[in-house]
């Protein structure tokens, strides 16, 4: 009886020893973060919490409902449950509205979501699915908002934005079987896999141009001043922010489905952050931006309060 009082106390302690070398260690990799991703952290601050986290909801893309103040994350549930869109106030106050495709639950890959006038424009496997914007926006916790057919796009459809005149679809590569042939440039940076097409925000039967970009491209954002952010994430390995002068980008002199082919392959500026950034927008003069590694299906962001939708302050990262 001795001895195993004994051994229960060695345990108690050993535990408590462990537990607390891994709160140190946490601790201290919450302070290096801060000297690694220096400029990423001055430029950065805090906009609301990204709503469901802990709910298996795991976040994709973000666009601004300006007029109604509400910020939309689109994304998948990891665990095969509709699809979902949060929406949030900048004082955190969310709700959820799940994804129905013709009355049966849409549990495909929510990805890029932009919103532009009336409507909320939806990127997932190819296709834009559209949904009135008063539907989402007036919709109780939990409802369900029907995303229709959707309609084809020339490529994977991995994340979207929108300036009110256009919708800006992109895709996403990191393997061969991400590339499709028609899409490789050869362009001053390397190679490009990926592209993102331009569509009239009101038909998308046709692009009117292309951009040629790079691989591991998780969201787009085209600025009020002429420039264009581009999040780039896969894993573990940093978030890369590449930001470009739009009227900088070059002319191809090819064609891609009848549209002009630009090369944006010249980056002003590249900034560094955590890992598994995703979408992107345009909010209170600010690009908005959030990561999924604090969700239900990665965990680690919850140990390094990677819990917030984030602003980024352009200004302070310009050369």
């Amino acid at each position: 009886m001795k001895i195993l009082k004994v051994t229960g106390k060695v345990c108690r302690i050993l535990l408590t020893v462990l537990l607390a070398l891994l709160i140190l260690v946490i601790g201290g990799l919450n302070i290096v973060k801060l000297f690694l991703y220096h400029d990423y952290y001055a430029a950065e601050s805090a906009l609301c919490k990204n709503p469901g986290l802990n709910d298996g909801f795991v976040c994709q893309g973000i666009a601004a409902a300006d007029e109604a103040d509400r910020i939309l994350v689109s994304g998948y549930m990891k665990d095969d449950r509709p699809s979902r869109i949060y929406v949030t106030t900048t004082d955190s106050e969310s709700y959820y509205v799940t994804l129905s495709c013709e009355g049966e639950p849409f549990t495909g890959h929510a990805g890029g979501i932009a919103v532009s006038g009336g409507s909320v424009y939806i990127a997932s496997e190819s296709r834009i699915y559209t949904v009135p914007l008063a539907d989402v926006l007036n919709a109780e916790n939990g409802g369900s908002v029907n995303i229709g057919q959707g309609a084809a796009v020339n490529n994977k459809a991995s994340f979207l934005y929108s300036d009110d005149e256009y919708l800006y679809v992109g895709s996403f590569t990191r393997t061969e079987s991400d590339r499709t042939a028609e899409h490789i440039f050869e362009t001053a940076e390397g190679t490009h896999y990926a592209i993102c097409s331009v569509y009239p925000i009101d038909d998308l039967s046709a692009p009117v141009c292309i951009y040629s970009i790079r691989d591991l491209v998780q969201g787009i954002c085209f600025t009020p001043d002429g420039k264009v952010v581009m999040s780039t994430s896969y894993g573990l390995r940093d978030s890369v922010y590449y930001i470009y002068d739009r009227n900088a980008a070059v002319e191809s002199g090819l064609t891609l489905d009848g549209a002009p082919v630009y090369y944006l392959d010249q980056p002003v500026t590249e900034l560094r952050g955590p890992a598994m950034a995703e979408g992107l927008d345009w909010f209170r003069d600010k690009v908005i931006t959030l990561t999924e590694s604090a969700s239900d299906k990665y965990i680690y962001g919850k140990l390094f309060f990677a819990t917030d939708i984030v602003g980024l302050d352009l200004n302070l990262l310009m050369p």
